[in-house]
């Protein structure tokens, strides 16, 4: 910027203002054509590197990458907002619980009865 803004503005006047805010909106404007310019320097140097690297993995007898996936978030984002967090999920399917009867069931190897026969039951010597 060619002139030097004083410390307060509100000692400018209006036309030193508009003269500000002018060259201000000025260097906006470079500013973003420099950005744009730069962002497409950098996605060509991204792309040239990648190309570099799949070449320097090629000549390692590497495998090639795995093709990328979407992560699914679009699919996230693009859902309707529900009202509230309710106790289904989305399938409409109930988590699955373990209810107090399958609990007692485990398996936790062999087990000696108490009116078993002596000898070896179940790979256990009594």
């Amino acid at each position: 910027m060619a002139a030097r803004i004083p410390d307060s503005l509100e000692r400018l006047t209006q036309a030193d203002l508009i003269g500000v805010v002018r060259e201000l909106i000025g260097e906006v404007g470079r500013l973003r054509a420099e950005n744009e310019k730069l962002s497409g320097a950098f996605a060509e140097l991204k792309t040239e590197h990648q190309a570099v690297k799949d070449e320097l993995a090629r000549l390692k007898n590497l495998p090639p990458r795995p093709p990328q996936k979407p992560s699914g978030m679009d699919k996230a984002t693009d859902r309707g907002v529900s009202g509230g967090g309710g106790g289904k999920n989305p399938e409409g399917k109930k988590p699955s619980r373990r209810r107090g009867s399958q609990l007692d069931k485990r398996d936790d190897g062999p087990r000696i009865l108490p009116d078993a026969p002596d000898g070896e039951i179940g790979g256990i010597r009594r």
